[in-house]
């Protein structure tokens, strides 16, 4: 329910972006690697069904479950570089959970005296680094196994992480997701916050966790409040010199990482130590986008629905916390029904939803299109050259121009234009580009205007009822930007 009937998820299984097929891989590995876990369970207990399932004592199932695992991992690196922000999560993950498990302490002995469970381990994990770098290999160089195009293509990958976190590129608040999680998912999120608590921590420390946080918070604010009145001490706060969101959020993240070495639940510990760990990661970095959301919301989802699975068959409806549960379970219920039907079928192109970064009129664009289509059908089809003199109008048109080999991006408006499309931006000035380029162009070429793309950057005093429930906004768009398209028609 939370991820089929998800605002969040929704509308982006219908986006151009990666992000959805980064959720469902990252969805498989998890599965794969529970599947393992239960296989080698049941492999040290040599249980099985008149021992079909084994061959000398081993589950296939566990080299299946290892390389689907390993083409799952290597597919989301494949797909986008947050990926490798997952893998060296799960990577940290492990480590924490060996030196629980006290794995360490005991390899030294184990690899002087490798008994057979010990070669088999091994084994399997290099079969699954095989499985990762081959199929990364392919999908990156289309060779086997290229070191050098693997190594190149992670350097760049992260290298282009770090450039946008540091130029801020997309940059926004602390609470950018938490903002976004909030209204559109607000079961997810509350039921997801308590189910962490009651898989986590047992009643008594559930109390004292919540004053620490709230002491902490408080001396966080009382910090902040003498970094602004009181420059010259503020000069001495750590809110001088380190992030927001690494001094407010900075105790989820010690969290999640003290619950692998302490919640006797592996799952959920895991679970709990994805979703803080992934918030926190994403709330540093300064490349804030909304579709960016569904890492931190995925593990959410699942913690939210499991402890909705245990609490609703035990809850005692008469009592008053059972009813005040239930009317808030039906209310928060209907408004993410309601948020998701808004989003993705009555204002999927309206700039003042916040889920979307800038809306355009559909019908509008589609028109655009449309004409492209239109006229690359009356000369090259697909092979038809474009010009697009507009740089910002790259990330747009990507998917749409994905089959069309000769677009030439970031033309220069002093180049020579004789391409039968012409992409311009266009503004409300009294001499815009493209009014210069219809001049130039002369009365071979017709000009076709876009709808404007706007959006909002959005200020507390938004949050209106209006707002909250149908996006009314009472001010105009903060930023809009429009193009022009010239296309040059066969002349029959």
């Amino acid at each position: 329910f939370f991820l089929a009937l998800s605002p969040s998820f929704l509308y982006y299984s219908r986006f151009y972006r990666e992000d959805i097929f980064i959720s469902f891989f990252t969805l498989l590995a998890l599965v794969c690697a529970v599947k393992y876990a239960e296989a080698f369970d049941k492999d040290r207990r040599r249980v099985s069904l008149l021992n079909l399932h084994f061959i000398a004592g081993y589950s296939i199932e566990r080299i299946f479950y290892l390389a689907l695992g390993g083409i799952a991992i290597s597919s989301m690196a494949a797909l986008k570089e947050n990926a490798y922000i997952t893998m060296a999560l799960i990577a940290l993950f492990l480590v924490l959970f060996f030196i629980r498990e006290r794995y360490l302490k005991s390899l030294k002995d184990r690899m002087k005296r490798p008994d057979k469970e010990f070669i088999i381990l091994i084994a399997e994990g290099v079969f699954l680094i095989v499985v990762v770098l081959v199929v990364f290999s392919l999908f990156y160089t289309g060779n086997i196994f290229d070191i050098g195009g693997m190594k190149t293509t992670v350097e760049k990958a992260i290298s282009a992480w770090y450039e946008m976190h540091r130029i801020q590129r997309l940059g926004g608040p602390y609470f950018f997701y938490l903002g976004i999680i909030a209204l559109y998912e607000l079961p997810v999120l509350v039921f997801g916050i308590l189910g962490m608590f009651y898989y986590g921590f047992s009643d008594r420390k559930k109390g004292k966790l919540l004053i620490v946080l709230l002491l902490y918070w408080v001396a966080v604010d009382i910090m902040y409040l003498i970094a602004d009145n009181y420059a010259f001490a503020g000069r001495f706060l750590p809110t001088s010199y380190l992030q927001s969101s690494i001094i407010i959020f900075l105790p989820l993240l010690l969290m999640g990482i003290v619950g692998v070495l302490y919640i006797r639940n592996h799952f959920f510990a895991f679970l709990i130590y994805w979703g803080l760990t992934n918030f926190f990661v994403y709330s540093y970095v300064q490349e804030k986008v909304q579709w960016l959301v569904l890492n931190p919301l995925l593990p959410l989802a699942i913690i939210s629905a499991a402890y909705l699975g245990e609490l609703l068959p035990r809850l005692k409806i008469k009592s008053r916390a059972g009813t005040f549960t239930i009317i808030f379970l039906i209310a928060s219920g209907l408004f993410f029904v309601h948020s998701s039907i808004q989003l993705n079928f009555i204002n999927y192109a309206t700039a003042a939803e916040p889920m979307i970064q800038a809306g355009q009129p559909p019908q509008k664009f589609s028109e655009f299109i449309t004409k492209i289509y239109e006229i690359s059908s009356q000369y090259s089809n697909q092979s038809t050259r474009i010009q697009v003199t507009d740089e910002n109008l790259e990330v747009m048109l990507l998917w749409y121009s994905r089959h069309y080999p000769n677009v030439e991006w970031k033309v220069s408006m002093d180049a020579k234009f004789n391409a039968p499309l012409i992409v311009v931006h266009d503004s409300d000035g009294n001499e815009t580009e493209a009014d210069i380029m219809q001049r130039n162009l002369g009365s071979d070429y017709i000009r076709l205007n876009s709808a404007r793309m706007s959006w909002y950057w959005f200020r507390p005093s938004d949050l209106t009822p209006e707002f909250i429930l149908w996006r009314k906004m009472d001010r105009p768009p903060n930023n809009e930007r429009r193009f022009a398209l010239f296309y040059k028609p066969v002349m029959k």
